[in-house]
């Protein structure tokens, strides 16, 4: 009778391991993660989870949507539709789109606060910046900027946004607090994308014409180097640690990796035709970029800087701005 009931006990504590298992790994992606990938020229945005890797819906937006953000507080993410003069706003849950708001004629950069409480839009056209309300839909203030704004980036422990000026090579610094424009900072030619540290002692400012990054030190405002990167360079990523720089270069469809200490190029990643939008994936072990010249998007493994994966999306992919985001 010991015997038996010392089998039937360790039987016992085996199922309990084992469904204990089951259920771990039923919770395993409890919090879903979405890449998000504006298709400029097919008017809607191919969703992919990415814990498969699978694209699980397209949801049509507006016209030509081409810039992006999220607000995880809210679960929301916003396009902007440069053809449309509007903004899609996306329900995460239901993967839908909800309303879209009236812009200026240009709407292509876009970024919101952590509290989901504004948007900022850069207006191409109108070289102003739009701080909307994006629950209501009003327009809470207009900063006058440079020539041609387009990405943006927002350092909210110093409640700053920094704006790149495409046609004036000028970075923006705006005094979120004061209203106020802090500083206009030069930097290489037509500069496009932008990308923070974590911690936000850098700006970097991807600039498209020169083949270069300029380095921003945020305390002092003022240029700490450039960096030579690969032709014609779109947009950029820091890695969750704040360690590696991802740079997207358009004319060899290539990634640089730039170490952030010494501030040089450590490898170039070959990906795929024409790259654009690049974002990292929460738990900082993938990097998406977005290959506008073939309607793919290029999964690249941080650890190992090797392509994973390619994943047909649809026409026109660019996806500027933060496009990864967790949804619960």
């Amino acid at each position: 009778m010991m015997f038996k009931s010392a089998i039937k006990a360790t039987l016992l504590r085996v199922a309990f391991f084992l469904c204990s298992g089951l259920i771990l790994s039923g919770c395993a992606h409890a919090t879903k993660e979405y890449a998000l990938i504006t298709n400029q020229l097919s008017n809607n945005v191919s969703v992919i989870d990415t814990h498969t890797q699978q694209i699980i819906k397209t949801i049509p937006v507006g016209k030509s949507p081409a810039g992006i953000t999220v607000s995880p507080k809210h679960d929301l993410a916003f396009v902007t539709n440069p053809d449309g003069q509007d903004i899609s706003v996306i329900d995460l849950k239901s993967l839908t789109e909800t309303r879209r708001i009236k812009t200026g004629p240009g709407p292509v950069g876009i970024v919101a606060t952590q509290d989901g409480n504004h948007v900022y839009v850069a207006d191409w056209y109108k070289d102003n910046i739009r701080d909307i309300n994006p629950i209501t839909g009003d327009v809470l203030d207009i900063f006058d900027v440079g020539q041609s704004p387009a990405g943006m980036v927002l350092d909210e422990s110093k409640h700053r946004l920094y704006v790149a000026n495409r046609d004036d090579n000028t970075v923006a610094v705006i005094d979120l607090a004061s209203h106020k424009i802090l500083k206009t900072i030069m930097v290489g030619t037509a500069p496009f994308g932008l990308a923070i540290t974590p911690d936000g002692s850098k700006v970097y400012s991807v600039n498209v014409q020169s083949s270069d990054v300029t380095v921003i030190d945020t305390d002092k405002l003022t240029v700490q180097t450039t960096i030579a990167v690969g032709p014609w360079p779109y947009c950029a990523v820091v890695s969750n640690a704040g360690d590696k720089l991802y740079v997207v270069n358009q004319d060899d469809a290539t990634i640089s990796v730039v170490d952030t200490a010494s501030n040089k190029i450590t490898n170039t990643i070959q990906i795929e035709d024409t790259p654009e939008g690049i974002d990292i994936s929460a738990d900082g072990k993938l990097i998406y970029a977005v290959n506008w010249g073939d309607n793919t998007v290029s999964v690249i493994d941080s650890k190992t800087e090797k392509v994973i994966n390619s994943i047909t999306v649809n026409k026109g992919p660019r996806s500027f701005g933060q496009f990864i985001t967790e949804v619960k």
